[in-house]
């Protein structure tokens, strides 16, 4: 058994997803159905699909054998990460994303033709994006009723998605405010677990579970091991945002400086940094015009203060923690080492 494991099959659901989404929009206007060209377009140029990989996974771990079956339940953990993604881009006013414009983006370009003023276009071409996102959250629900369930499955994944998103949401939220809240107010722990561990590990997760009918007890070892590697996911994101090689991760590693934003790396800092690197600190961080030798400063900053070195022990601690909630999970070897390689791909990463 391994994670990647029926990844063609998934792509050909996705493909056949699109197809039908795009009739039906066909149907009532070509601009509906643009739309849906877009969000296809961007779906399809990249992404690990982990989250439908996670469900798929977790439902053979516990027994499940007819994947065609699930294969809904496994979109629809997609479907919901792509809205997540979309509406993301929206809130941190980014344009791109794998590379191509986003949805935003995209239509920046098209309104181009239409919209003169730059304010304008931007609203429209926001208000574009906000919408297809909220698209992604409808089919993800509505591909459930795809699968043959029983009722009481179909309601507990729904109910787990619906936990989902509203969890994700808390953490979005909260991560707006963090860094202009009052320190201590929110911590980045409380932000990785709602903002990722939520709907990127502990729903794609559970849902696979409970497709396969696994005991209450294993669903709940399961969630500690969903919730502390999400957060041992989200720490080492963050030391990548940073610290991550461009050329290698396909991200910025200042825009995280130039935002201002308040990681595991920056809280540890504040915390145990001196008035005069915090002066420095301050001096630099959050503006968004940021030099490339002002990030190295606050780079050898973070270094310095020990905050790197916490924050790679913090991925340790949580991926330690999965590892030994893993243990106890009442599953075949195969499907442990599957586990595993999760775990590695997660948080064993270059920084």
């Amino acid at each position: 058994m391994q994670l990647h494991d029926h990844a063609d099959q998934f792509e050909k659901t996705l493909s056949l997803f699109f197809e039908e989404q795009l009739a039906s929009a066909k149907t009532i206007h070509p601009n509906y159905e643009l739309l849906w060209l877009q969000i296809q377009k961007l779906v399809k140029s990249g992404g690990k699909r982990l989250r439908p990989k996670m469900t798929l996974l977790a439902y053979r771990a516990y027994g499940g054998t007819d994947i065609a079956a699930v294969m809904s339940f496994a979109l629809s953990q997609e479907l919901i990460h792509q809205s997540m993604l979309i509406h993301d881009d929206i809130i941190d006013n980014d344009t791109v994303r794998h590379g191509v414009p986003n949805i935003d983006g995209a239509y920046r370009q098209l309104y181009s033709k239409f919209v003169a003023n730059e304010e304008n276009r931007h609203h429209f071409s926001q208000s574009a994006a906000l919408l297809a996102g909220d698209l992604l959250i409808s089919a993800a629900y509505k591909t459930m009723f795809a699968a043959n369930v029983s009722s009481d499955t179909l309601n507990a994944c729904q109910q787990l998605l619906s936990t989902s998103i509203c969890e994700v949401t808390a953490g979005e939220l909260l991560d707006n405010e963090i860094s202009f809240k009052p320190k201590g107010e929110i911590n980045a722990t409380t932000v990785a677990r709602y903002k990722t561990a939520s709907y990127s590990f502990i729903g794609p997760l559970l849902t696979g579970a409970v497709l396969a009918g696994a005991s209450s007890k294993e669903q709940d070892l399961l969630r500690v091991y969903a919730e502390t590697l999400g957060i041992a996911f989200q720490f080492a994101d963050d030391i990548i945002g940073t610290f991550g090689d461009e050329t290698v991760t396909g991200k910025s590693n200042k825009s995280d400086i130039r935002e201002g934003k308040i990681t595991i790396l920056v809280e540890y800092f504040y915390e145990h940094s001196n008035a005069k690197d915090l002066a420095t600190f301050n001096s630099i961080f959050g503006n968004s015009s940021c030099s490339d030798k002002e990030a190295d400063i606050i780079r050898n900053l973070l270094v310095a203060s020990g905050a790197y070195q916490k924050a790679k022990d913090k991925v340790l601690e949580y991926s330690h923690k999965a590892r030994q909630a893993l243990e106890q999970l009442e599953i075949d070897q195969s499907a442990k080492a599957a586990f595993t390689e999760l775990i590695n791909k997660s948080t064993v990463r270059d920084f």
